[in-house]
């Protein structure tokens, strides 16, 4: 099951809740509670730092650059 917050998703299958993604956010928007990732939606400005550090890419964020679709030259 994805778990969504304005363009941050996250894979509770995949997300072993070690907290990088909550440690490198800027607007702490990802906190863990308890043994759960928590998305708080309304400060989540979707820049892909917390996808970008997911040791297990269990989030997806449009603003990650893997995310980004290929500029055609």
């Amino acid at each position: 099951m994805m778990n969504v917050g304005k363009g941050i998703a996250v894979d509770r299958h995949a997300c072993v809740v070690c907290g990088a993604c909550a440690a490198v956010c800027p607007t702490e928007a990802l906190v863990i509670e308890g043994l759960a990732l928590v998305v708080i939606p309304e400060q989540c400005r979707p820049c892909g730092q917390a996808a970008l550090v997911c040791p297990t890419g269990a989030l997806t964020c449009p603003g990650a650059p893997r995310n980004r679709p290929r500029e055609r030259a």
